[in-house]
């Protein structure tokens, strides 16, 4: 896509010089089949700018539109699933169907069914050598 500045430039360079050729059409026979092309593109570019700005707009509107919409969308979303949820009870499976969580309650952390470690006794200490060895 074109910068809407380097068109503008364009289109005026391009009809300065149709203008300068068409006034010099006496000495420029030659130039009038390029010149009537130039003058053709350059009223297709004109066209093609202001369908380029109309789509622009309508993109635009398009744009917020799906914003409302996706806005209005999840509300409604919101009250179907609470009014399920309302009707089938907030445990109930069946919401699962429509995109809902139900209620399964908290998980309490298991009682452990194992024995805790035994405690470390204190190992019997070696005989020290303060005893006088006995003569035989």
């Amino acid at each position: 896509m074109l910068s809407t500045d380097r068109t503008a430039k364009d289109l005026r360079e391009w009809e300065e010089t149709a203008t300068s050729i068409a006034a010099n059409a006496p000495d420029l026979p030659q130039a009038e089949i390029p010149r009537a092309n130039l003058e053709r593109l350059t009223e297709e570019l004109r066209k093609l700018g202001v369908e380029q700005k109309l789509r622009q707009r309508q993109k635009q509107e398009a744009s917020l539109r799906m914003a409302e919409i996706h806005a209005e969308g999840s509300k409604l979303v919101t009250v179907l699933r609470v009014l399920a949820r309302q009707h089938y009870g907030n445990r109930s499976e069946k919401l699962v169907e429509l995109g809902v969580k139900p209620f399964r309650g908290r998980l309490r952390k298991a009682a452990s069914t194992a024995p805790p470690p035994p405690a470390t006794e204190p190992t019997p200490a070696a005989p020290t050598a303060l005893t006088t060895p006995t003569a035989k």
